[in-house]
């Protein structure tokens, strides 16, 4: 081996020497272990959950007739209650005139029906109570509007006192006769507390006056073509007729009929109840006396919202009075409206 290659041989063997020297006095390094966080399940998305619709109610309102516009004023005021509150109203009433065969026909059909509510104007006092006990037993609700009821349970009565409220119209015909002068007086129908009530109230205040004679008192069954027919048979019996009473508008209406085709009407007071548009179209020209508002919207009204207290757990009262007003040349425009 040459002198150059020995020398190149005992450098390299130094470097390799002292290489693993340095390398065994180097401080060991300790890989860190770095914890893994256990992965969290993931929970699933938690919904609101949707409160279920409640459910449409749905009331109805079983008057006496159709062919009397207070029926109808009450129709109407429902109606719009009904779009106010988001009910659904039924409007029924029998296709004859204060039929109790057909009413109670139609209150049980709703009792089939299952509607959550009923307020019923009733055509016969006594006659409808055995239909509103089925609805009791049945669970539905009813409420009384305009008429009384003889029994049966319900969730209260809302109306006028018929009685003071045709007291009222009678002592206002009598002082219009001066307390004196002979009468007659219309009816309403049979059976109807309605009719009961206001009949009383008029033999109550005429028997108070010496000098007012009552000719006759007839039933016109709330109804102008039935008013007409017997006021022309009375005009016939009864030469001279100071003033003719009425049960409701209708019957006046009637009576005014009657009384203008025999020439008659200009000596003859009529006094209505109701506060119809035609009634008070008659008041505005002079050829009926006086009228009586009963305000039919609140009677409407009044007997739907007690119902729908109730179905929410309300406090109801039993007794819904409601304000009676006369009504006559002094006051009468301000019913213009009832009149578009």
């Amino acid at each position: 081996m040459t002198m150059k290659r020995r020398v190149l041989y005992l450098c390299l063997s130094a470097m390799l020497v002292l290489g693993t020297v340095l390398s065994a006095c180097a401080p060991q390094v300790t890989p860190t272990a770095v914890p893994v966080q256990p992965t969290k399940a993931v929970e699933p998305t938690k919904v609101a959950a949707t409160a279920a619709p409640s459910k449409k109610l749905t009331l109805a309102l079983v008057t006496k007739a159709l062919d009397n516009p207070f029926w109808g004023y009450m129709h109407d005021a429902a109606t719009k209650l009904a779009a106010e509150k988001g009910f659904e109203l039924i409007y029924l009433a029998p296709t004859k005139a204060n039929n109790l065969e057909e009413q109670t026909r139609l209150v049980d059909d709703l009792i089939q029906k299952k509607v959550d509510g009923i307020v019923l104007v009733p055509v016969d006092t006594k006659g409808m109570v055995a239909a509103v006990e089925r609805a009791n037993a049945a669970g539905v609700p009813v409420a009384i509007s305009n008429t009384r009821l003889a029994g049966g349970k319900i969730v209260t009565f809302a109306a006028i006192e018929n009685y003071d409220a045709m007291t009222l119209v009678t002592e206002y015909m009598v002082k219009k006769l001066g307390e004196k002068g002979k009468v007659i007086i219309l009816e309403g129908t049979a059976g109807a507390q309605t009719a009961i009530d206001r009949k009383r109230a008029q033999d109550d205040v005429l028997k108070k006056y010496p000098n007012i004679t009552v000719l006759a008192s007839q039933t016109a069954e709330f109804s102008r073509a039935t008013a007409l027919q017997v006021m022309e048979n009375l005009l016939q019996t009864y030469p001279e007729i100071a003033a003719v009473v009425c049960g409701n508008d209708e019957e006046a209406l009637g009576a005014i009929e009657a009384l203008k085709a025999a020439n008659r009407l200009d000596k003859t007071l009529v006094a209505g109840f109701d506060a119809n548009a035609d009634a008070l179209k008659a008041v505005m020209e002079g050829r009926m006396a006086v009228t009586c508002d009963q305000r039919p919207d609140l009677q409407a009204n009044q007997a739907l919202q007690a119902i729908l207290d109730q179905l929410a757990g309300k406090t109801v009262e039993a007794r819904t009075k409601i304000t009676a007003t006369l009504v006559d040349k002094a006051n009468v425009d301000q019913y213009a409206y009832r009149l578009k």
